[in-house]
């Protein structure tokens, strides 16, 4: 009787220690945040713009490296990733920058290669970066599978060069 009381108590006992194993693992627990762009790409993250685009500018006096983007009407820098779910994230985030006033740009979210709704329109500035946070309900994503980003120019007209950095979904 006791070897039995012994063999249910180490059963038991290795249960749960595979429980605290499985719920520490990265598979089961939400993401918190997915780097997109901070200086470079994420890893898993490619430029499939069709826009002209630079990557990791060297900007002088500052540690910022961001993706410099020239579009023509309809073009967008976009950023392209292996399908994965936004479960557990909630928003979008960028540093995002005009070289010129009044430009304008609309952020998508990606579903199987194609733009999610009508987007979100930003203003862009010349004075500074400006924080954009979109949160994914409003790209028409919270808690779906989505395969990218674009930032595209929504005017009828060449836009002149931004520039976006620091790029994450939370």
């Amino acid at each position: 009787m006791a070897r039995s009381n012994l063999r249910i108590v180490l059963l038991v006992a290795t249960l749960f220690a595979a429980g605290d194993v499985l719920a520490e693992s990265p598979a089961a627990t939400p993401a918190k945040e997915m780097l997109v762009y901070d200086t470079a790409l994420a890893p898993g993250w490619q430029n499939q713009s069709d826009a002209t685009t630079e990557l990791s500018i060297e900007a002088s006096g500052s540690a910022r490296k961001p993706i410099g983007v020239v579009a023509g009407p309809g073009q967008s820098l976009n950023l392209h990733h292996e399908p994965f779910s936004t479960a557990g994230l909630s928003k979008l985030t960028m540093l995002i920058q005009g070289s010129a006033p009044n430009g304008e740009v609309r952020i998508f979210a990606i579903v199987d290669g194609k733009a999610v709704g009508i987007g979100r329109p930003v203003k862009l500035g010349n004075t500074g970066w400006t924080e954009v946070v979109t949160p994914l309900a409003t790209l028409g994503v919270k808690g779906k599978t989505i395969d990218g980003l674009w930032i595209q120019n929504s005017t009828g007209a060449d836009l002149p060069k931004f520039y976006v950095t620091e790029i994450k979904i939370l």
